[in-house]
């Protein structure tokens, strides 16, 4: 089976992340305290974990990666149904500090094999 990668996209309110400013810090340091280890128990390790440096900035862009996208859907399901994870998205959702969120699903092409 073909390993596929989930993209997601968060753009962040811009006054809280332009150049790890110490708002982009605390959003980034919630994150890596509070949702990171939860995803890493219930999707794994990040495929891919970064912010922009050029381009469109205030943007944070993870990659995932799944068996399928039946294994995509159990794991998140999983993760979605954790109190701690409800607890989590109560907090952003405090925060105020999403502006958008876009996900996408890639499939390798024949001449690349995903490591």
């Amino acid at each position: 089976m073909i390993p596929r990668k989930q993209r997601q996209t968060n753009d962040i309110r811009p006054s809280h992340i332009q150049h790890q400013t110490e708002p982009a810090r605390k959003i980034l340091e919630t994150y890596e305290r509070r949702a990171l280890p939860l995803q890493r128990k219930y999707l794994g390790e990040p495929y891919g974990f970064f912010v922009t440096h050029i381009g469109p900035m205030s943007r944070v862009v993870h990659l995932w990666q799944y068996e399928s996208l039946a294994d995509r859907e159990r794991r998140r399901d999983a993760m979605e149904a954790d109190p701690e994870w409800q607890a989590y998205r109560r907090v952003a959702l405090e925060e105020d500090t999403l502006v958008d969120m876009e996900n996408q699903i890639l499939k390798p092409v024949s001449f690349f094999v995903p490591r």
